[in-house]
């Protein structure tokens, strides 16, 4: 069985030309669709070490365990606190569910069968794991980060973005989703997260049993952030609709299982 890194730069390797292809008029960070050395460093100390004793240090404290993080959270400060969002929110939308497409993708060519509902009720999971026979025996969401919340330390105190910036919107579609996990969904659900941090990189998940024992455990949001140009559509109408989510919860990297344990679970489920 691969290790979590071996196997996110499996992923990035399979998927990386369609990507720069498809992202090649946006002004990605110089950092997106790659896993080098350093991103290693900062994924054993950040998730590994700090994550094991669940202990959040200022990212301050981390230059010196970490060579090149100074000068890396420089040139992401640069990069991340110019004006953004800016776009149309159903181009975004389009980029997410490319990122979907990729990841059923990579999980086939592992041998997991799995794929993207064509019909279902709005907000169900879009993927699906199967076992050999057909049969549904998962649901997944899976979210493209890779803006980190570079303010996280000042909205909430004690928590930082290295370890923060796993952002979930907690609007109508949540509460929609989470009614069909809890009372219509009869097969584990996961939250899958594909982090492109210019520090930490890879694919994280919890189970949405501890994404919504979270969201609870916060009382239902931590930040409102401000709505931006591209939250929103002008309908045929004429009228102004918001497609955006502005409420956030932001779950705790070190709360969640890597890669390799997903992959784990898949293949337990599946019987493959």
């Amino acid at each position: 069985m691969a290790n979590s890194t071996d196997l996110y730069v499996s992923l990035l390797k399979q998927c990386s030309e369609e990507i720069l292809e498809f992202t090649k008029n946006a002004k990605n960070h110089d950092s997106q669709f790659k896993f080098t050395d350093f991103n290693q460093k900062c994924v054993n100390v950040i998730y590994d070490n700090l994550g094991k004793e669940n202990i959040i240090k200022p990212r301050q404290e981390l230059f010196d365990p970490i060579p090149g993080l100074h000068e890396t959270c420089t040139g992401c400060y640069k990069y991340y606190m110019n004006p953004r969002n800016r776009f149309a929110k159903s181009l975004d939308i389009k980029l997410g569910k490319k990122f979907e497409v990729f990841f059923v993708d990579y999980l086939n060519s592992l041998g997991i069968p799995s794929g993207l509902l064509e019909e279902k009720p709005l907000n169900y999971p879009d993927i699906t794991i199967k076992n050999k026979s057909g049969k549904i025996v998962s649901r997944c969401e899976i979210k493209y980060m890779a803006a980190p919340f570079l303010l996280l330390y000042k909205k909430i105190p004690g928590r930082e973005c290295y370890e923060g910036s796993n952002t979930l919107d907690v609007g109508k579609k949540i509460a929609k989703q989470r009614n069909f996990v809890e009372n219509e969904i009869d097969v584990p659900v996961f939250y899958i997260y594909w982090l492109d941090f210019p520090c930490v990189k890879g694919v994280y998940f919890m189970p949405s049993e501890e994404v919504y024992e979270y969201i609870d455990s916060v009382g239902g949001m931590e930040f409102e952030r401000k709505e931006r140009s591209g939250d929103f559509v002008t309908t045929k109408e004429g009228e102004k609709k918001k497609l955006s989510q502005t409420s956030k919860v932001y779950l705790p990297l070190y709360k969640m299982q890597n890669f390799e344990s997903l992959i784990e679970k898949f293949k337990e489920l599946s019987g493959v």
